[in-house]
Formats: structure tokens, C-alpha cells, sequence
């Protein structure tokens, strides 16, 4: 089969990180699938356009991350995967955006990264003002709270999506009451203050604004405590295996920004070829960058590479993904958001209660 040389596509996060690899194992996934199914090129056609996936381990600081999108751009790829964190994101945004390289965000992130005006900033999740709408919903219309405590670290996400969901609950017109605010650091696992914090004051439901990882040692922690509350976690939690001591009267909810696939054929044939492939089952972060990682590739073979052609491409069609439909708004929001909230129980993770805005979820 004639092909072209291999167009690339960057991938960068803290690949020390094991949610972080998942990750960049569903976008090679999808990028070592493409490249299999491309069809034989009739004589004298154009040859079938394959991709490679480029690495870098930016450790999500800002400083190690320009030199990731530096090599990035002598390396030509058409666009970018990543990066983890909103502010590692729009430290190098400016970079992509000078070389008309497409950037694909796959974690969720505060809206000033789609609010700067970049042609090359690309949202596949909702962000935190939509996250903080549906938080709220699910805290005070589905879970019934009244007493409301927020923990949230110092990032920059942990700390608008806590803002913007202490401004969606203050706008609702169910009562309820903030009766503790904290902030943390988000490096660490002590939070013996907060908890002493939430004791005295007794939420029916805390909310933990802050990644996936650090919610663990938060979880062991406020299991361990008198209180009796609903603990509302965010994105990426339903990746891991919280428990709680038997005697505990905590209850463990998160809202996940994804709609719950676990019907849908299309979600358990990929998780089956992810298996296969790496003898691992898929993070929900799996799905996010096989959904970019696709766009990306989808977008590319119409625009016949990257640059302006393939940005214009972006933001004026729409795409399959495992979710749904993929679209982008003229800042690139995604135009089709999915939430799905949480239960956990003794039989893991349970969806209560799904969101949507836009198109309907793949399988519904």
C-alpha cells in the first residue's frame, strides 16, 4: 500500500502519571487503528494519509511544557493532545497558536482557555462553569443538600470550579446554606485542619474540588471522621477504587464529565481493543484522548494535512466519538457536553443521573 510519510501528532502530561498513560495509550490506540484500515491507493491517487504519535513528558510544569511545544513545532506535527492542566495548557497556547497547531484539551479546564482567542485551543470537555452547573444540580436537586461545605486546592481549576459552583448554588432556588470553605494545596495528603473544619461545622454534603489522585487521601480521610455527609467528588474519580471502613456514614458521589457508555456497544468494543492491546482496562481519560486523537486524524484526511486548513476544518464540522458527536463552537467549546453522576457502592461505581446539552449521547 503507498503511503505518505507519517504525519504527527503530540501527546504531553506528566507521563509518570498511570491516568496520565492511560491516556496516552488511547490515543496511540486510535492512531495505530487508523493507520491499519487505510485502504489500498489506486494508481496515480493520493497515498493514504497515516499518522505517528510524539511524546513528551512535561511533567505538567509551565516551564518544561514550552520546550515540549518547541520540539513540537520542529517536529511539524499537525496537533497536540494535551496537556493536563489548565494552566500548563495556556502556558504554551500562545506557542500553537504562532504555528496554527491545533490543541485538543481533554481534561477539563477553566474557560479562559477557549477565551484568549486562539485558533488552535480546542475544548473536548466541558468546562468548569458547565461542570459547576451540573455540580450544583446534583448536589442540591438530586442529592437534597442544605448545608453545603466546599474543599477546593489551589489550582487554578479547583479553585474557579469551586468559585463558579458556590455562584450556581447561590443562583438556584433551593435553600441551602455554605457552612465551611477551605482551600488546600494541591500537593498535599493532609487534611487534618479542613477535616476539623468539617466537623464543626456538620455539611449534609462537601464538595472536593480538586483531581482525581489527590481525592484519595481525602477520601481516607474524611471516611475515617464522625461526619455524616454525601461527598461530592469531580472528573476522574470514578477511575479509582475508593473504600470507606464499614462503620463509615460517609456517602462517595462524583459527576463525571462523560455520558455513562456502559450500554453502548461502540464503548464496550473499544474497551475490549484496548484490553487487547495493553492487557489494561481504559480510564475514562482512555476515551477522552482516542476521541481527540480521532478528531484529530478525521479533520486532518479532509483538510489533506494541518495548518489553517485543518483548523478550519475543526471548527465547522462535527465528528463521531465514543461519547457522541464531537463539534466545536467558533471559540472551540464543545458544543455537546455529557455529564453522568455517580453512586459508589458495593458494586463500584453506579450511575444516578445524566446531563446533556446539544446532541444526544451516542446510544440513547
Amino acid at each position: 500500500m503507498a503511503v505518505s510519510q507519517p504525519l504527527g501528532i503530540g501527546f504531553a502530561g506528566p507521563l509518570s502519571n498511570p491516568i496520565l498513560k492511560s491516556a496516552r495509550d488511547g490515543a496511540l490506540l486510535a492512531i495505530e487503528e487508523h493507520n491499519a484500515r487505510q485502504a489500498p491507493v489506486a494508481h496515480g491517487a493520493h497515498p493514504a494519509m497515516q499518522f505517528a504519535l510524539l511524546e513528551q513528558d512535561d511533567r505538567s510544569e509551565a516551564h518544561l511544557a514550552r520546550y515540549s511545544a518547541q520540539y513540537f513545532v520542529r517536529s511539524g506535527v499537525i496537533g497536540i493532545v494535551g496537556h493536563w492542566s489548565t494552566e500548563v495548557a495556556l502556558a504554551v497556547a500562545d506557542i500553537y497558536e504562532e504555528h496554527a497547531i491545533a490543541q485538543l484539551m481533554f481534561t477539563a479546564a477553566i474557560p479562559q482557555f477557549t477565551a484568549k482567542g486562539y485558533s488552535t485551543a480546542f475544548r473536548l470537555l466541558g468546562s468548569s462553569d458547565r461542570t459547576a452547573l451540573y455540580l450544583a444540580e446534583s448536589a442540591l436537586a438530586t442529592l437534597g443538600a442544605r448545608r453545603v461545605a466546599v474543599i477546593a486546592n489551589n489550582s487554578g481549576f479547583g479553585q474557579a470550579l469551586a468559585k463558579e459552583f458556590l455562584a450556581q448554588m447561590a443562583a438556584r432556588r433551593e435553600p441551602a446554606q455554605l457552612v465551611y470553605q477551605a482551600m488546600v494545596s494541591s500537593k498535599t495528603s493532609d487534611f487534618n485542619a479542613a477535616l476539623q473544619g468539617l466537623e464543626a461545622s456538620k455539611p449534609d454534603l462537601v464538595l472536593f474540588s480538586a483531581n482525581s489522585l489527590q481525592a484519595v487521601s481525602f477520601v481516607n480521610g474524611i471516611g475515617r471522621s464522625k461526619l455524616s455527609a454525601a461527598l461530592l467528588l469531580t472528573g476522574g474519580a470514578v477511575n479509582q477504587k475508593l473504600s470507606l471502613p464499614a462503620d463509615s456514614r460517609i456517602s462517595l458521589y462524583t459527576l463525571e464529565p462523560d455520558a455513562d457508555l456502559r450500554g453502548c456497544p461502540g464503548w464496550k468494543a473499544f474497551r475490549e481493543r484496548f484490553e487487547q492491546r495493553f492487557k489494561r482496562a481504559p480510564s475514562s481519560f482512555s476515551r477522552y484522548a482516542y476521541n481527540a486523537a480521532n478528531t484529530l486524524m478525521e479533520a486532518a484526511t479532509q483538510a489533506g494535512g494541518g495548518g489553517p486548513k485543518l483548523l478550519a476544518e475543526l471548527h465547522e464540522k462535527s465528528y463521531k466519538g465514543l461519547s457522541g458527536q464531537i463539534a466545536f463552537d467558533k471559540n472551540g467549546n464543545t458544543k455537546n457536553d455529557f455529564y453522568t453522576l455517580y453512586r459508589n457502592d458495593v458494586a463500584g461505581w453506579t450511575p444516578l443521573k445524566e446531563f446533556a446539552s446539544g446532541a444526544a449521547p451516542a446510544c440513547r
